[in-house]
């Protein structure tokens, strides 16, 4: 099943002990790994595409560490893990996630296209953090150029793949704000409900505060928030 925002807090807040298999693997491996076809092997696995991309990315070299990205996202497209089959959706999204959080970083269009393009035809279902990340950076981007319309669907994308992710039901009602399609309220109180720190957010949110009659509307309804903070 795909992985939610809420499961990875929780998975991070624990602390890590490495099993002892794992350093007899490296034990292992290490020497092999000098073989030209072995070490060639090794890169082009997940765990090596991954080590690429975050080597280029303390370079700050976003473009090359996208490109990566992009190529583990054309070798997982189609494989079928005969071990861990389960795994498959999650391995190919968190590069999609990968490649985002590289691109957002760089101001190359064509790249960051060809990541929407590569999304639009994803893995199915389109679920989880790693779904949930890319489409709202995904509306950002579109935000920055204009394309509004698309900038809410990938929102509204972003909303429904991850239930436990506050971060998209919040930038669309700062989008609704914005552009006045008139669900504003409806998503940050989506918001708050997820996550209740958004009502603090809300109320100091230099755009929310333009519109009063929704923070009151909102404190109304929230008002243990409120009385908690106070």
């Amino acid at each position: 099943m795909p992985i939610t925002k809420k499961e990875i807090e929780s998975i991070q807040s624990k602390p890590f002990k490495e099993p002892a298999i794992i350093n007899f693997i490296f034990s292992i491996l290490s020497p092999l790994s000098k073989v030209s076809a072995i070490r060639k092997y090794i890169e082009n696995s997940s765990g090596g595409l991954n080590g690429q991309i975050f080597r280029h990315r303390d370079k700050q070299e976003y473009d090359e560490a996208t490109k990566v990205a992009i190529k583990g996202l054309d070798k997982y497209r189609n494989k079928i893990s005969l071990l861990t089959p389960f795994m498959d959706h999650h391995i190919w999204w968190q590069f999609m996630e990968s490649g985002v959080d590289s691109a957002k970083n760089s101001d190359n269009l064509e790249l960051r296209d060809k990541l929407i393009e590569y999304a639009i035809f994803g893995i199915e279902p389109f679920e989880g953090y790693y779904v949930a990340y890319s489409y709202l950076e995904f509306s950002k981007w579109k935000y920055q150029t204009q394309d509004y319309e698309k900038a809410i669907e990938y929102a509204k994308t972003a909303s429904k793949a991850d239930s436990t992710w506050a971060e998209p039901d919040f930038i669309l009602g700062w989008l609704s704000l914005v552009l006045g399609d008139g669900d504003a309220e409806t998503h940050l109180s989506n918001a708050i409900e997820k996550d209740q720190k958004n009502l603090f957010r809300v109320t100091n949110n230099d755009v929310c505060k333009q519109y009063p009659h929704i923070i009151n509307k909102l404190k109304a309804k929230y008002s243990e928030v409120t009385n908690e903070k106070n």
